[in-house]
């Protein structure tokens, strides 16, 4: 196998575990992800054993159950007179498996029903496992919904420009340069503060992920653009309208499936941008709620700089970012390359 097979092989493992994981969140997770527990706030990530302090050995893996000895600090000690027992497929809190089938099963939990933080717990004592597997979900709906709107008004726009042509094209192109040349980052601000601060969860998704849309679909546009100006000339569309076909089926039946290969390579490669955008906008508490489970809500405490260096595990957001990031980028340019070699 090539260093490219490997890399795309391992990209594509790499997508299907995030997509199990944002599919199966809730099975994943042993709390729920918006519960605190004042009392375990940045607790560490429980240490799974199998051999106890006295060097027996346990078949079954356990955790110690722990207490906060120095709230200053946020220290905590094991009670090594209290082992708790991890179960496969134990009962919890319900939840909806898919968003459809009501179930109450996860994957691991203890006998007690006493939570375990497999990657500890945030300021306020919630789970960052939980919060982390939810947070993808909230990326797969944001990266999902984003190039949705993205390839809708991106091809709409392009569309429109070449093949009417004539002072509309001027327009819409114009436009399109005018905010080309805005500052991506100042003019997502600026769209997001016009709108209401405290939102719903799905209003803030859908604002955030169109705010996004609305900055990025230029490129798009212009690139339908161009290959629609060369398909007007092209010899199955001058045949087709000589045979007597109107503009919309010469457009739908003739145009529209050259341009689904381009727009299906561009909207790939953009699709990290709605990620990014996400995880600024919520980072700079203008996206979703900190109540609300997302990479960018959860990194909202990286602004206190003891949280690098002794409550690292709250950095969990960062390596989810980067496999997500990693896998569209490498999915998208190779997408792209083959778009190219069957061009050529």
């Amino acid at each position: 196998m090539t260093l490219r097979g490997a890399a795309v092989a391992l990209t594509r493992t790499t997508a299907v575990l995030l997509l199990a994981a944002a599919a199966l969140s809730d099975f994943l997770s042993t709390t729920r992800p918006e519960v605190q527990n004042l009392e375990m706030f940045y607790a560490p990530p429980a240490r799974i054993r199998f051999l106890d302090s006295e060097g027996r050995l346990h078949w079954r893996p356990f955790v110690y159950s722990r207490e906060l000895t120095d709230p200053l600090e946020a220290r905590y000690e094991e009670r090594k007179d209290r082992i708790c027992t991890l179960e496969f497929f134990v009962e919890g809190y319900p939840y909806r498996l898919f968003g459809l089938l009501p179930v109450n099963r996860h994957l691991i939990g203890t006998q007690t029903g006493e939570a375990i933080y497999p990657l500890g717990t945030d300021e306020l004592g919630r789970d960052v496992l939980a919060r982390a597997l939810a947070g993808a979900r909230t990326s797969l709906l944001v990266t999902l919904l984003g190039i949705f709107i993205y390839a809708l008004l991106g091809t709409a726009v392009g569309a429109v420009a070449g093949w009417q042509g004539g002072w509309l094209d001027s327009a819409l192109m114009r436009i399109s340069e005018f905010v080309l040349a805005l500052p991506a980052l100042y003019l997502l601000l600026a769209l997001r503060a016009l709108l209401p601060v405290r939102l719903p969860y799905w209003q803030a998704l859908l604002l955030t992920v169109g705010t996004i849309a609305c900055v990025a679909w230029p490129p798009l546009a212009k690139g339908v653009r161009g290959l629609v100006l060369q398909l007007r000339s092209a010899g199955y569309v001058e045949a087709a309208r000589g045979l007597g076909a109107n503009g919309r089926q010469i457009f739908v039946r003739h145009m529209l499936p050259s341009l689904a290969p381009y727009a299906l390579s561009q909207t790939l490669i953009a699709a990290p941008v709605f990620i990014m955008g996400e995880v600024v906008l919520s980072f700079l508490d203008v996206g979703l709620s900190a109540t609300g489970s997302s990479w960018g809500a959860m990194l909202k405490n990286l602004k206190d700089p003891r949280v690098l260096t002794d409550f690292w595990w709250n950095l969990t957001p960062l390596l989810f970012i980067f496999a997500t990031l990693f896998c569209l980028n490498t999915l998208g340019t190779q997408g792209k390359r083959e778009l190219q070699r069957t061009m050529l």
